[in-house]
């Protein structure tokens, strides 16, 4: 594990309606509830480590994993990545729960055993703005005992909550995608695995330059970094197949230029999902960060 200390395009000025006429837009919404029906017929079983510590916690259309059994005043809140379910990151959860930590993992609309919903990332934002609510004010944990963690599309949803809530403890982005834009192209254009962009769409966004800022529109992860003021830690691989590795650095420069940077994992292997060493990196980064806290309070 390599591990470095290390604005974008604004839209103020565009009405919200501009994605409706955003070829991008249309595209990478289509692909999100494609992606959501598929994680409706993927969900796992809760693994022995898990059983009979799953609290299921409904939020309207959304819902989560309340999975705290030692009673913790600290959570961490996850934000799970496209094509994903809360089931699908069990490991991490255990790995979460070892540190003392409890684990509120939310399910957005249209995904996992939720019901079938129309997705936006709008929507999604508003997913995890009401599962941040439900844990502050229902439970009552206080802000800055809230560490959120993002995978992939995740981070752009966890970006955007940690944008507008200053007191958070951290904030963990892991494979991030820094926008549309900077997802591979292999990505963009698979109809299967991706987004399904047909080469002449995307090769005539490349030609005229005014139109590649629609690209950046969509899941924009670095315009929202801008705002961040918790302390931000970021995990890539290098040969991710996914989110790529310039991604992360042009997140990682803004999150340094702005003081937030705290550490910069990098991994000269492995792919975009959560392996052993992504795995043994948030543990590093969850105790080393609470034992910040500590100090800072004694």
């Amino acid at each position: 594990m390599q591990v470095n200390n290390q604005s974008s395009i604004t839209y103020k000025g565009f009405p919200r309606c501009i994605n409706n006429v955003n070829p991008i837009y249309r595209y990478s919404r289509k692909a999100i509830n494609k992606m959501a029906e598929a994680t409706r017929q993927r969900v796992l079983p809760i693994s022995p480590d898990l059983e009979g510590k799953v609290k299921y916690v409904q939020l309207n259309e959304a819902s989560a994993w309340d999975i705290n059994p030692n009673h913790s005043s600290k959570y961490v809140l996850f934000l799970h990545g496209m094509a994903q379910n809360v089931s699908s990151y069990q490991r991490l959860y255990e790995a979460i729960l070892q540190k003392g930590l409890g684990v509120f993992a939310v399910e957005y609309r249209g995904h996992g055993t939720n019901k079938q919903a129309e997705i936006t990332e709008d929507k999604l934002r508003s997913d995890v703005k009401k599962a941040y609510k439900y844990l502050t004010k229902k439970e009552e944990i206080q802000p800055e005992n809230i560490t959120v963690v993002g995978h992939s599309m995740g981070t752009s949803l966890a970006t955007n909550l940690v944008s507008k809530n200053k007191d958070i403890s951290s904030l963990i982005l892991i494979s991030p995608i820094a926008s549309i834009a900077m997802v591979s192209q292999k990505f963009m254009l698979n109809k299967e695995l991706g987004l399904g962009i047909p080469p002449k769409v995307k090769q005539f966004t490349d030609k005229i330059k005014p139109l590649k800022w629609l690209y950046e529109m969509c899941f924009n992860t670095i315009n929202k970094m801008k705002d961040v003021k918790s302390p931000t830690y970021i995990i890539q691989s290098q040969n991710d197949s996914v989110t790529k590795i310039g991604g992360s650095r042009r997140l990682a420069k803004v999150a340094k230029r702005k003081g937030v940077l705290k550490e910069f994992v990098f991994f000269p292997k492995g792919g975009h999902n959560i392996d052993k060493n992504k795995l043994e990196a948030v543990s590093y980064i969850l105790e080393k960060s609470n034992s910040q806290v500590l100090k800072t309070h004694h």
